[in-house]
């Protein structure tokens, strides 16, 4: 079985909500690290079999396939595929994970793996209040949980969630807390360091925007009070735009372009 590498990963800065990336589309920003992607590698996008996007709230502008529409932005051929995952918060790393088994297994030569969110253009929840989120048959399964008072108006909360965890695992809250401020401050020294500075690529100034967007991280928290054992600690609220992100992935020893299933000939 070949093993997948990462031949390179860039993304753009974070915004915040109506900052210098609330203009920009969910797909032109996608399309901007797509292109970023191909320029710094030199790959051919021809010889990409497939595109793999990531993007949780998939109404409004994130709707009918972002991911599709993302390579046909970037002005990639049309015989580039793409498709959009929704793994929740987990929707880009599964991405990659797709993408680095389907290399591993031989399927693809080439694969981009990535994603976009941009929560001021399409707010955290857009569409639920359109249909009956999910279902029947998953609400009399866990009807006494939500009918026990715990959860708020009676529906799936994942701050109720996190503090089962914590309570099944006994993760205090100092804990959780110091895990946390740690993530912070290796992420500040690190951008400090301008560990990031090569990852990043410009995005063009929006129509209604003086400047283009240039920051390079969220702003930094302090760490909240550790209190409360047992507690799961409040998640400080995301970037109005998570930084939306490209890597490509390959094995570690590729087969010539002639051979290639895209190519239509076998080595």
């Amino acid at each position: 079985m070949p093993d997948a590498v990462i031949v390179d990963a860039v993304r753009t800065p974070i915004g915040k909500r109506r900052g210098s990336l609330a203009d920009v589309h969910p797909v032109d920003l996608s399309a901007v690290v797509l292109t970023a992607l191909a320029e710094r590698t030199g790959i051919d996008p021809e010889l990409v079999d497939d595109v793999l996007w990531g993007c949780v709230n998939q109404a409004g502008d994130q709707a009918s396939q972002v991911g599709r529409y993302a390579v046909l932005a970037a002005g990639w051929p049309e015989t580039v595929p793409g498709a959009t995952i929704n793994r929740a918060c987990g929707s880009s790393q599964s991405s990659f994970d797709f993408a680095a088994g389907m290399v591993m297994s031989g399927q693809y030569d080439l694969v981009v793996a990535g994603g976009v969110e941009s929560m001021t253009r399409v707010p955290l929840g857009s569409g639920r209040d359109f249909g009956s989120l999910y279902g029947p048959l998953v609400r009399e399964r866990y009807k006494a949980d939500l009918t026990s008072g715990e959860f708020p108006g009676g529906d799936f909360n994942q701050g109720i969630g996190a503090e089962r965890i914590a309570r099944r695992w006994r993760l205090s809250r100092r804990t959780l807390d110091e895990y946390a401020s740690r993530s912070h401050e290796l992420a500040a020294a690190a951008t400090d360091r301008g560990d990031f500075a090569g990852q990043l690529a410009p995005v063009p100034a929006a129509p209604a925007t003086s400047t283009p967007a240039a920051r390079t991280s969220w702003p930094r928290r302090p760490p909240t009070a550790a209190t409360s054992p047992g507690s799961s600690p409040r998640c400080p609220p995301p970037p109005a735009s998570w930084p939306t992100k490209a890597c490509a992935a390959a094995p570690h020893r590729r087969r010539s372009p002639s051979s290639s299933p895209r190519s239509g000939r076998t080595g």
